[in-house]
């Protein structure tokens, strides 16, 4: 499937909102109703990847500082488990006033991409070497590598939490849980992951002008979390809706309110029809075996290597991406890093390495090889998306045959921009 950076990045948003929020919500559960509602989640996720056949999911998520809203991304997604067949549809809308939507459908012998950049409907048909492979419409994450781990890290969170709920058992046997935390009910461990975790993604996503994400630095903390929770009398969580707040300063001293929104809603359970788009008189490119790869991906492609210093952002090093070849089933190129002397020591070891990319030959992941700067082999994926760009994923875990997961050095992007000569 041809998914870009954008898309990729929205979902991994969506996801992580759900989770945190979900965590944080559970949080608030006393004793029996906390563990009765982890297991309502725990089961809720089995169930979709493997159990309920077809469904489908909503997703809202807001994003605002203060009243000024930064980020605003809706998910509508239909699944057949049976059918192992998607249909997304996504919508983002920034602070810049940038708006941004895709399209998608997928099952065992083609996908269908759509975004609103270019109007066009790229459809990519499987090899049939690729037919043994599962394709999973949705991977149950608490089967994930480390899932366990963090399970227990959130029990250990919890603690003395569980008193802040009230939940109703309903005539039909299902449940409602309403829960709310305070800033003087919050741990300082959890202020402290926060205040973590707040500085790592306004560092990440400091460079998207779109997002206009101030820069927030000291007293971080959780101001206030609530949430309401639905099960439903087959014990499935049919429907979340949930507030964090986190509060902090800029380096003039002005506070800031950070506001995540996050609803959630499970629905037509069984009922649900997935069915491939009408292309017909639709402006459509065929996607060959090499991933959207065509000859005229040949070429030199680059971008920088930002750091911050002094309140500013400022260019240490450089990244280049070079296209070599591309042939049916096979992408040739390589990939090196420079760095401006003086920054040796921040940007830390130079990568360079060349690579040979063939999709058809990876299974429902498709990867290559190659060797970071310590001569250890790491696994990389790139695909190419709007004019004259491509993606680069680097060090990547395998999750499972449809998941991953991407370990980024510190200040890595993996957007690349084609280099024209004048």
């Amino acid at each position: 499937m041809k998914l870009s950076k954008k898309a990729i990045t929205a979902l991994s948003f969506t996801v992580g909102a759900c989770v945190f929020v979900s965590t944080a919500f559970a949080d608030t559960l006393i004793g029996s109703g906390y563990d009765h509602l982890k297991t309502t989640v725990k089961n809720t996720a089995a169930q979709m990847e493997n159990g309920l056949g077809n469904y489908t999911v909503e997703a809202l998520i807001t994003l605002k500082e203060n009243d000024r809203s930064l980020v605003q991304m809706s998910t509508f997604s239909k699944i057949d488990t049976q059918l192992q067949a998607t249909e997304n549809t996504s919508s983002s809308q920034y602070a810049s006033g940038e708006q941004s939507s895709s399209y998608s459908y997928s099952d065992k012998k083609q996908s269908v991409w759509k975004n609103n950049t270019d109007g066009k409907y790229y459809v990519t048909e499987f090899p049939e070497e690729m037919s043994p492979y599962e394709r999973r419409s949705f991977t149950n994450p608490f089967n994930e590598k480390g899932a366990p781990e963090v399970e227990k890290i959130v029990d250990a969170f919890v603690g003395n939490l569980k008193e802040n709920i009230q939940a109703e058992l309903h005539a039909d046997g299902g449940r409602v849980y309403a829960g709310s935390l305070s800033e003087a009910q919050v741990p300082a461990v959890v202020n402290a992951v926060s205040s973590f975790v707040m500085k790592r993604y306004i560092s990440d996503m400091g460079r998207l002008e779109r997002m206009s994400l101030p820069q927030i630095e000291d007293d971080i903390f959780v101001k206030k979390v609530t949430g309401t929770a639905v099960e439903n009398k087959a014990g499935l969580l049919e429907s979340l809706t949930g507030e964090v707040v986190l509060s902090g300063k800029d380096k003039e001293g002005v506070q800031h309110d950070i506001k995540l929104n996050m609803a959630y809603k499970l629905s037509d359970i069984g009922q649900t029809k997935i069915s491939l788009p009408d292309l017909s008189g639709a402006n459509v490119e065929k996607i060959t075996e090499t991933g959207g790869f065509s000859n005229k991906h040949v070429g030199i492609y680059k971008n920088n290597v930002i750091t911050e210093k002094d309140g500013k952002f400022i260019k240490i090093g450089e990244r280049t991406l070079e296209i070599t070849n591309v042939e049916k089933n096979k992408v040739s190129g390589k990939y090196y890093e420079t760095v401006k002397p003086g920054y040796e020591a921040e940007f830390g070891e130079l990568y360079n390495f060349t690579f040979e990319y063939n999709p058809a030959s990876s299974g429902s992941m498709p990867t290559f090889t190659y060797k970071n700067a310590k001569g250890e082999q790491e696994l990389g994926q790139l695909h190419p998306s709007s004019n004259g760009k491509l993606y680069l994923n680097m060090n990547m875990e395998i999750l499972s045959n449809d998941s991953y997961r991407s370990n980024d050095r510190p200040n890595f992007d993996g957007e690349f921009s084609r280099v024209f000569e004048e």
